[in-house]
């Protein structure tokens, strides 16, 4: 649809005391506080696990040393996708809007972009449950996780879910510093950033900046409080889940090969004025060890 003066003629004449629902408060974005941000130059991206070495082997008196080949594993791809918007405003509007409106459309595209990042890199913890998938070819969260050897296995989610404590917590921090590499070894990781959906809000900060243990009479510490950096976000889109991300590299990524373009031109046969923002991303879960999610109980 074309913003013209048939369907805008309210724009065209005084008498509107304020324009609403167009614009609110711009906020810092969210995603790039728990996701690792990755540049890209290509049309796709491919992120190839390979192991360490493992032990080493007891090496008996004039005989030889154990060799040990690496491995090739599992391999990651992150596809950058093209994501667009327009809108289209007649010269007779552009020229008699009375309150600034059409002036606002590119600052509006810009904001639905910025609204459509948010929205796909939540998706990956959103889905991660489920459809969103690690280099291993197992949901993101999954108590299954195969290193790339196949010795040993691993989970980054609890075996029954929970709901947001401080148990749950302290549960979750022993499991992420029992993950292990390609090997089997362990790789002593630790918990990050806490992301959790806007009805967690309170309860997350009670845990994590209370002195004692919370909701009880115990005169115990709270070995939780100020271990993590906390965001809270209205994209997690189930209530009670919560997500912990480590210290693990190539875990959660957002990676950008065109940030948002605008792009301004006039159509020479109607006159018409045209807006548009274009942008290039992809998203992706490489790593599991990088993040830790509930889906609550």
């Amino acid at each position: 649809m074309t913003v013209g003066t048939s369907n805008f003629g309210e724009l065209l004449w005084p008498g509107i005391k304020s324009l609403w629902g167009h614009r609110y408060r711009n906020y810092s974005p969210l995603y790039t506080q728990w996701a690792e941000m990755a540049s890209s130059d290509k049309a796709f991206e491919k992120y190839q696990g390979v192991t360490g070495l493992g032990l080493a082997a007891v090496k008996p008196q004039g005989k030889s040393v154990s060799f040990a080949d690496p491995l090739l594993g599992f391999q990651g791809l992150i596809t950058n996708v093209s994501y667009a918007l327009a809108t289209s405003v007649t010269r007779e509007m552009a020229d008699d809007d009375q309150y600034g409106y059409i002036r606002r459309l590119p600052a509006m595209l810009a904001e639905a972009m910025r609204k459509t990042e948010e929205t796909v890199m939540h998706n990956v913890l959103n889905n991660g449950f489920s459809s969103q998938l690690a280099a291993d070819g197992l949901s993101l969260f999954n108590t299954a996780h195969v290193t790339m050897d196949g010795s040993a296995t691993f989970q980054n989610t609890p075996t029954v879910g929970a709901d947001l404590t401080q148990t749950a917590l302290e549960n979750a921090e022993i499991t992420i510093s029992r993950f292990v590499d390609e090997r089997g070894q362990p790789i002593q990781a630790v918990g990050k950033v806490l992301v959790v959906p806007s009805e967690q809000a309170f309860v997350a900060e009670k845990i994590l900046k209370t002195e004692y243990e919370v909701d009880t009479a115990n005169n115990t510490r709270n070995v939780i409080s100020g271990r993590y950096r906390l965001v809270v976000s209205p994209y997690i889109t189930d209530t009670d889940s919560w997500f912990l991300t480590t210290d693990v590299m190539e875990g959660l990524i957002f990676q950008r090969r065109l940030a948002a373009e605008m792009n301004k031109d006039g159509e020479f046969t109607t006159l018409n004025m045209r807006f548009s923002c274009f942008s290039r991303f992809g998203v992706a879960s490489i790593n599991p060890r990088g993040s830790y999610g509930s889906p609550g109980n």
